[in-house]
C-alpha cells in the first residue's frame, strides 16, 4: 500500500511541475485592457489598493505622427517574493477598449523592446523602477489623455489579491505637424534582433534627407556614433551585436536641411535564435520525452509493487544445508573422483574393484563381472 502511495505521489509531483502555472508568476508582455489583464483586477473582491507611487512624464504638446517618449516611474510598492510588477499604459480608464491604439497612438517600442501596452518587470532592490514607452502621436489632432495603472502582489498574500494603482489622466495636446518635418514613418516599428547577430538595423523615415544614429550600452554615459547608409526613406545603421543580458540603446536624428529632430532613445530588442527544425522534429522530441516519463513511471511501479504472477523461488534446501551441523571427523563426504581413484582392480576377481577404506568389493562399471553374458 505504501509503495503504491509513493508512486502516486511522484506522478502527482511530475504533473504539477509541468502543468501548473499560477498567475503570481506573471503572464508576460501583451496588448491588454486593464479589466482582466490576466486576472480580474477590476473586481473589488479580488483586488486592493497599492501602496506604491506612480508618476508619469510626457510632453504636453506633440505634433501629429511624431515620436514622443512616455516615462513611468513606480516606487514604494510592497512586492511579492519574485518582485514582479505589471504596468499598463492606457488611453482611458474605462476598463475596456482602453489600449492607446484605440485612441490613435502607435507604440513604437515598450520598455522591454517589444511594442505592447502591458509589460512586466522585476523591480530592483532599490524599490523604484522607471519604464519608457516610445509612441507615435495620433494623426488626429486635439487633446488626448494617457493613464498608467500598475498591479503587483505582496508577501504574504493568502488571498492572492492583485494590488493596483491608477494615475490621473495626463493630457497631451496633439498639434498639426509642420510641413516637411522629418520623422519616423507612420508604419515603422523597431525590429527585433537575434542575440549575437550584428545585422544592420533598418530605419524608415519621412521627409528626411539625412539620418545620424548614436548608441550606447546600458550604464554608459557617452554615446558612440554608428555607421549609417541609405537614402530616401530607408536607412541602415550598423549597431554592435548584443550578447546575454546586455541592453543597448540608440538614438536617431532625422534632418532635411530645414529641421533637425532628435528622436527619443530606443532599445535594441533582442530575442533568442529561432528553433532550427521542422514541426515533425519537435513532435518526435515530444513523443520521446513522453515515453521517457512513461518508462520511468513503469520502472517505479515494477520496483515498488511486487508482481503476483512471478514464480516464487524455494530456497529451503539451501537454508537447511547451511543450518545443518558438520559431519563427525572421518565421515565428511568425498568427491566422486577421489572415491574411484582409491579402488583397486583385482586379477583374481575380474570385474570387481576392492575398496580398502570400506573393505568391500565394488562392481567395476567399465568392466562388469561376467562381461556381456
Amino acid at each position: 500500500m505504501r509503495s503504491r502511495a509513493a508512486v502516486l505521489a511522484i506522478i502527482a509531483l511530475l504533473l504539477a511541475t509541468s502543468a501548473s502555472v499560477a498567475n503570481p508568476g506573471g503572464e508576460g508582455d501583451a496588448d491588454r485592457d486593464f479589466t482582466c489583464g490576466g486576472s480580474c483586477h477590476g473586481d473589488p473582491a479580488l483586488s486592493a489598493p497599492s501602496d506604491g507611487t506612480v508618476s508619469v512624464s510626457v510632453d504636453s504638446l506633440v505634433f501629429s505622427g511624431t515620436a514622443t517618449a512616455v516615462h513611468v516611474t513606480a516606487s514604494g510598492m510592497s512586492l511579492s517574493g519574485n518582485r514582479l510588477l505589471g504596468v499598463f499604459l492606457l488611453g482611458s480608464s474605462n476598463g475596456n477598449g482602453d489600449h492607446p491604439e484605440d485612441y490613435g497612438w502607435a507604440i513604437l517600442q515598450d520598455p522591454n523592446g517589444g511594442s505592447h501596452n502591458y509589460v512586466e518587470v522585476i523591480v530592483p532592490p532599490s524599490g523604484s523602477v522607471t519604464l519608457t514607452w516610445v509612441m507615435l502621436a495620433p494623426e488626429q489632432t486635439g487633446l488626448q489623455n494617457l493613464f498608467v495603472e500598475i498591479h503587483h502582489g505582496v508577501n504574504p498574500n493568502s488571498n492572492k489579491w492583485a494590488y493596483s494603482a491608477l494615475t490621473r489622466g495626463y493630457t497631451v495636446d496633439v498639434q498639426p505637424v509642420p510641413d516637411n518635418l522629418p520623422g519616423f514613418a507612420f508604419d515603422w516599428t523597431p525590429e527585433m534582433r537575434v542575440t549575437g547577430v550584428d545585422s544592420p538595423t533598418e530605419i524608415r523615415t519621412r521627409n528626411a534627407t539625412s539620418v545620424t544614429v548614436q548608441w550606447m550600452l546600458e550604464g554608459e554615459w557617452l554615446p558612440h556614433d554608428a555607421e549609417v547608409s541609405g537614402a530616401g526613406d530607408v536607412w541602415e545603421a550598423m549597431l554592435p551585436a548584443t550578447i546575454g543580458d546586455t541592453r543597448m540603446q540608440y538614438q536617431v536624428t532625422t534632418s532635411n536641411g530645414e529641421f533637425s529632430i532628435v528622436q527619443p532613445w530606443l532599445t535594441v530588442g533582442t530575442e533568442p535564435p529561432p528553433f532550427d527544425g521542422g514541426i515533425w522534429d519537435a513532435r518526435l522530441q515530444s513523443f520521446a520525452f513522453a515515453f521517457l516519463v512513461l518508462s520511468f513511471l513503469v520502472s517505479l511501479q515494477t520496483r515498488f509493487s511486487p508482481w503476483e504472477g512471478r514464480p516464487e523461488i524455494d530456497h529451503t534446501e539451501e537454508v537447511e544445508a547451511a543450518d545443518a551441523p558438520p559431519p563427525p571427523p572421518g565421515l565428511e563426504p568425498q568427491p566422486a573422483d577421489d572415491y574411484w581413484a582409491r579402488l583397486v582392480p583385482s586379477e583374481e576377481n575380474p570385474g570387481w574393484l576392492w575398496d580398502p577404506v570400506e573393505e568391500e568389493w565394488i562392481a567395476d562399471p567399465n568392466n562388469p563381472p561376467g562381461g556381456d553374458e
